[in-house]
C-alpha cells in the first residue's frame, strides 16, 4: 500500500486559516445584519400600531382615545384642536356614511427612539380652526413624528397635523 506524502508548509496553515476566518467572518456578519433586519421589522411594526390607533382617533374626532398613542404634551393640541370644534362639523360627521381612515405609507426609523411615519388619510373632516365650518376632504398626506419613550412608540404633536402638500418647505 502506498500512501501520498504531503508536505504542510506554513503558508498552506496560513491560507487555510485566512479562508476559515473569512467564512466565519462572512457568517458573523450574516447574523448581525439578520437581527439588525428584523430589530428594525419590529419596531416598524410597533409604530405602525400607534399610528393607527393615533389615525384611527384623531381623524374620526375622538380627541379623548387619541391621548392613549400620544405623548402628554400632545394634550394641549389635542385641547386646541377639540375646542374648535363648532356644531356645523359634528353635523358634516354624522351625516357621513362612513368614518375616516387611513394608510401607513412609510416609517423613516431616524434613531432608536425616534422616526416619522407618512401616513395617507381618506374621507375626513378637515377643521378650519378660525371659525369657520370644515370641509370634508378626501385624500392628504401627513407626517407624524413619533417617540419612544418607557418602551413605547408615541405620536409626539408638536403642533396640529399639516397635509405634506402645503408644507413645500
Amino acid at each position: 500500500m502506498k500512501f501520498t506524502e504531503k508536505k504542510v508548509t506554513t503558508s498552506s496553515l496560513a491560507s487555510s486559516s485566512c479562508n476559515i476566518f473569512t467564512i466565519s467572518f462572512m457568517i458573523a456578519l450574516f447574523f448581525l445584519s439578520s437581527c439588525s433586519y428584523n430589530e428594525e421589522n419590529i419596531m416598524k411594526e410597533e409604530i405602525a400600531a400607534t399610528v393607527d390607533e393615533f389615525a384611527t382617533h384623531y381623524f374620526n374626532f375622538d380627541f379623548n382615545n387619541t391621548l392613549n398613542a400620544c405623548t402628554p404634551e400632545s394634550r394641549k393640541w389635542l385641547s386646541f384642536i377639540s375646542s374648535n370644534v363648532l356644531q356645523e362639523d359634528i353635523d358634516i360627521l354624522k351625516a357621513q356614511k362612513e368614518g375616516a381612515w387611513h394608510e401607513t405609507e412609510d416609517i423613516n426609523l431616524t434613531s432608536d427612539t425616534t422616526a416619522t411615519a407618512v401616513c395617507k388619510v381618506f374621507n375626513f373632516l378637515k377643521i378650519d380652526t378660525l371659525g369657520r365650518a370644515g370641509r370634508m376632504t378626501e385624500q392628504a398626506t401627513y407626517k407624524i413624528p413619533m417617540v419612544k419613550r418607557n418602551g413605547k412608540w408615541l405620536v409626539k404633536m408638536e403642533g396640529l397635523p399639516q397635509n405634506e402638500k402645503q408644507n413645500l418647505d
